[in-house]
């Protein structure tokens, strides 16, 4: 697939016939309102070859002309691809993106700077293999058999979210059956979450209590094994959160009895585990996982590359490419890379604006966000060190509010992480939300594996 970055003229009709598809091909690719619409700053799925992004610093005498020839792509489509990447840093970013035409972007082009910070397209000649998660807080309801169903050709597993720990080392499962009849159907192999969510939190004192007693594990152990058994699991995915950081030799010694019980009865065993970008065993939260003794306890773990922004604010990118790719090199430094799924968000984040401590966000899928900059109107701008889409809009009722999700080009740089660190895959939060375009730029770039 190829990235257009939409600016102030662009028609859904224009750019369709500029790359010689339709405006429905055009239109199922984005999941877009309507064809009347579009606004300035939106990055669109356009058919083609594969194609990533991976960043590029700007060198001193660097000409578009120079970077086009070293990338193999005409300086025409270099700049349809760039957009407002290339508006002048430093211009208010609504007034630049509302002002983006084609000629205004071509100026910017011809004054490059040192230090610039640009996405470019990479083609992607040959497809890896990988594997591929996606959680799923099942709803009891037809609707969780729909949403595994919409993506589960691109599925390798589909972790229910969640069955709970209990103190005493009991379960509560999940309300699951729509999702294990839709894995069934989409050869996905669902793998049983087992969490230390309460209800209402993740929380750190019942986590204590059944990690430091013997027969409390070994209870919750036994009622692991009596679940993946009866509901018909391929593995067991352990998502500890919040756990105090004097626990963590606690939870490797929970993760290697739990791994001696389940794989010689055939079950994988894998871990959800918080990012960080080096290891103080004291710190709080994080300081629990010890990443060098879990990547080597677990087949394989699932990097929560998530949530810097989140509800409770301020806002700002879900998953920055630049945090994510420095818990990468931490991770890949303590884990073997074929161990890892990075962590994707299929989410963004509403907040009211001006923000001050205690407001919280609303949580919206990444299509949602897109269609709602587009029924508002509203510019997409960039932040370039996160290489994430943001906008501004005003309610019904006056109040301003921003929106941090990610798109196509925040999505493409991201998965090419997968290339540059020779992951094992990625891994998904959550569903059902929807993110159309994520899913036609995985299956450009890469084959999902089946077990």
């Amino acid at each position: 697939m190829w990235i257009h970055t939409v600016v102030a003229g662009d028609t859904l009709r224009s750019i369709a016939e500029r790359y010689g598809t339709s405006t429905r091909e055009m239109l199922r690719l984005n999941e877009l309102p309507n064809e009347q619409q579009l606004v300035p700053g939106l990055h669109l799925l356009v058919p083609g070859a594969a194609y990533l992004a991976v960043p590029y610093t700007v060198r001193r005498g660097d000409t578009l002309t120079a970077i086009a020839r070293r990338t193999g792509i005409s300086e025409t489509n270099l700049l349809r691809w760039l957009g407002t990447q290339l508006v002048t840093p430093g211009t208010p970013a609504a007034a630049a993106v509302a002002q983006a035409t084609e000629s205004v972007i071509a100026q910017a082009a011809s004054r490059l700077q040192a230090g610039q910070v640009l996405l470019l397209p990479t083609p992607q000649r040959t497809k890896r293999s990988i594997e591929v998660n996606a959680y799923i807080v099942p709803q009891g309801r037809v609707d969780d058999a729909n949403a595994v169903r919409d993506v589960g050709r691109w599925l390798t597993y589909i972790s229910v979210f969640s069955y709970q720990a209990r103190a005493d080392g009991t379960l509560v499962p999940a309300r699951d059956t729509y999702v294990l009849e839709a894995a069934g159907q989409t050869r996905s192999a669902p793998l049983m979450t087992v969490t230390n969510f309460d209800g209402q939190r993740f929380n750190t004192e019942m986590a204590h209590t059944i990690l430091a007693n013997g027969s409390i594990r070994r209870r919750l152990t036994d009622n692991v094994v009596r679940a993946l058994r009866s509901r018909g699991f391929r593995g067991v995915n352990v998502d500890f959160e919040h756990m105090r950081p004097g626990d963590r030799p606690l939870y490797n010694r929970f993760i290697q009895e739990l791994g001696d019980v389940v794989r010689p009865q055939g079950f994988s065993l894998s871990i959800a585990m918080g990012p960080k970008t080096s290891d103080d065993p004291q710190q709080e939260w994080m300081g629990a996982f010890d990443y060098r003794t879990l990547g080597r306890l677990v087949d394989f773990l699932m990097l929560m590359t998530y949530e810097w922004g989140w509800v409770g604010g301020p806002p700002r990118a879900v998953a920055p490419l630049d945090q994510v790719r420095r818990v990468l090199e931490y991770a890949t430094s303590e884990i073997r890379p074929d161990k890892i799924l990075m962590g994707m968000s299929l989410y963004g984040y509403d907040w009211p604006y001006p923000w001050q401590p205690g407001m919280r966000a609303s949580g919206l899928s990444n299509n949602s966000a897109q269609n709602l900059a587009v029924n508002r109107g509203s510019p997409v701008e960039w932040d370039v060190l996160s290489a994430s889409p943001y906008f501004y809009y005003r309610t019904s009722e006056g109040q301003q509010r921003v929106v941090w999700f990610d798109d196509a080009l925040s999505a493409a740089a991201k998965l090419h992480l997968v290339y540059e660190f020779g992951l094992r895959g990625v891994s998904y939060w959550v569903l059902p939300n929807s993110f159309p375009q994520n899913w036609y730029l995985l299956e450009d770039s890469f084959n999902a594996q089946k077990l």
